[in-house]
């Protein structure tokens, strides 16, 4: 049931500087003729757009906007002509007596006929969901992506044939809109106040618009909503706005009060995919897991060009907004089988997706401990006499010991593979990963000294205990490395000897 509503009335009057109440006459209730819903996600607030033709006749019109039962900001409401302006003009707006639901605005027009206006406004209670569905090819090198967005419409107002925008980012309101959408209407009219009350009034108006162009660059310049615009097939564009990013799902759909609506965003397809497998001591450490990895950039040709496509067939021309990544594998015959999902946060221009395909055997590892040996022990040795016995004591005990591993990788599959193999070491690891080792591997602090640097291909330090390396595998190959770790430890007793104090050995 749609709640906000529009009532024009004529005013034939007997004196042209006076605003009365005789002979008035209903003249039409004028449906929207578009809507644009510009939906800032992170705090729940909506920009709305009303595009209508108002029938209007000389003299004064009045038009009356309500807004019961839902979470309009009365304070936002914006009305402005879009034509005709020399002929006609907003006179004032006031406040009906007891309500805080309606206002009404007067129209003085020197002409008979129909006149297009928009009406903007902030609400909340429309919120909206990315998801996003790939379906790989048969060899996995290809994905084919769709993205969705789900609107969820609780604002207790029907958006008919409505274009939605979504803004893409963070912004930091000082109120709340559904906070503002509860307060009392002014108790006096327009032409009530003075001129403080009348800068405070048009404030409030315009704090919503100033909020919202302040924070996103004045989304609503270049993008009018046409009026009676036929429905097209489902496009986006993405516009950069500073940090925030505008996606425009062109064509128009009904966004009705509680019921979710399911809108494309985005096709493409021909996406590069690469499988990557991992292996990793964050978990068992004995087994590879295989990922679906794709990078949000633009789509290439065979000279590594990027391909002239639009924004709804393309990647890489703005974030990609928090969601659900679902993906599938298609076989030889077209069906579709699930092989993995992933909640995805933001993910910038060129950065990666990676989805967990699950566990792969087809690819085995044997890590072997080949030496161990102990080295640089120093330990600084005292007596105590206790009880008419002298009895040995160490403090300050420091030592390195030293691990030398080999792993045994063997790849069963029929196609070349990247694997990236992740190892945690339980102290601060220094690493050596080129030809010469780096300035603080003579160092004496402790930690963990690995050394890679015999391991071809790339090699990085994860954080302060995991190192990782990289390896390129043809089929059916085995492939052997090896590398060591150096603990330095340092101060493993505590200093009994408290008082220094020492005898001869």
């Amino acid at each position: 049931m749609r709640s906000v509503a529009i009532v024009l009335l004529a005013v034939v009057l007997t004196a042209p500087a006076t605003i009365g109440l005789a002979d008035v006459d209903l003249v039409t209730i004028p449906t929207r003729e578009g809507v644009q819903l510009t939906i800032y996600n992170s705090e729940d607030i909506t920009m709305v757009r009303e595009h209508r033709l108002l029938t209007v006749k000389p003299g004064i019109n009045r038009i009356q906007f309500t807004w019961a039962n839902t979470l309009i900001d009365p304070t936002s409401i914006d009305f402005r002509i879009l034509d005709q302006v020399d002929k006609v003009d907003l006179v004032d707006t006031t406040f009906p007596s007891g309500r805080n639901d309606a206002l009404q605005w007067n129209i003085r027009s020197k002409l008979a006929g129909k006149v297009p206006v928009e009406i903007r406004y902030f609400t909340s209670g429309i919120t909206w969901k990315a998801d996003y569905v790939g379906i790989a090819n048969e060899d996995e090198t290809e994905l084919r992506l769709t993205g969705y967005v789900r609107v969820f419409n609780n604002s207790g107002e029907l958006y008919d044939n409505a274009q939605t925008r979504l803004v893409v980012g963070t912004i930091n309101l000082v109120e709340k809109i559904a906070d503002l959408a509860t307060r009392p209407a002014p108790g006096l009219g327009y032409r009530g106040l003075d001129e403080s009350g009348r800068a405070e009034l048009r404030k409030h108006f315009a704090d919503g618009v100033v909020k919202s162009e302040t924070a996103a660059g004045d989304p609503f310049a270049d993008m009018p909503v046409e009026l009676g615009q036929a429905s097209a097939p489902k496009k986006v564009v993405k516009e950069g706005l500073s940090e925030y990013f505008l996606f425009a799902i062109e064509g128009r759909e009904d966004i009705e009060d509680k019921k979710p609506k399911r809108l494309v965003a985005m096709e493409v397809t021909e996406v590069p995919l690469e499988c990557i497998y991992k292996l990793t001591d964050r978990e068992d450490g004995d087994f590879f897991t295989k990922y679906y990895r794709f990078k949000n950039e633009k789509l290439k040709d065979e000279q590594g060009n990027d391909k002239d496509l639009s924004a709804m067939e393309n990647l890489g021309l703005s974030p990609l907004p928090d969601g659900m990544v679902r993906l599938y594998s298609e076989y030889a015959n077209k069906d579709l089988a699930y092989v993995g999902g992933t909640s995805t946060k933001y993910v910038p221009i060129g950065d990666r997706v990676e989805v967990n395909v699950g566990r792969d055997s087809d690819i085995t590892i044997v890590r072997r401990l080949k030496d161990q040996k102990i080295a640089n022990v120093v330990s600084r040795q005292y007596k105590r006499r206790i009880d008419d016995e002298f009895v040995m004591y160490y403090d300050l005990v420091d030592y390195d010991e030293t691990f030398y591993y080999e792993e045994e990788i063997v790849s069963g599959k029929p196609v070349d593979l990247k694997v990236e193999l992740e190892r945690r070491f339980d102290a601060n690891v220094v690493l050596w990963s080129e030809d010469a080792p780096p300035a603080d591997w003579t160092s004496d602090e402790p930690g963990a000294y690995v050394d890679l640097h015999q391991i071809a291909g790339r090699k990085e330090r994860v954080d302060q205990n995991h190192v990782k390396y990289f390896l390129e595998l043809k089929p059916g190959e085995k492939r052997l490395v090896t590398y060591s770790v150096t603990y330095k430890r340092r101060k493993v007793q505590p200093e009994l000897n408290q008082d220094r104090r020492r005898e001869r050995l």
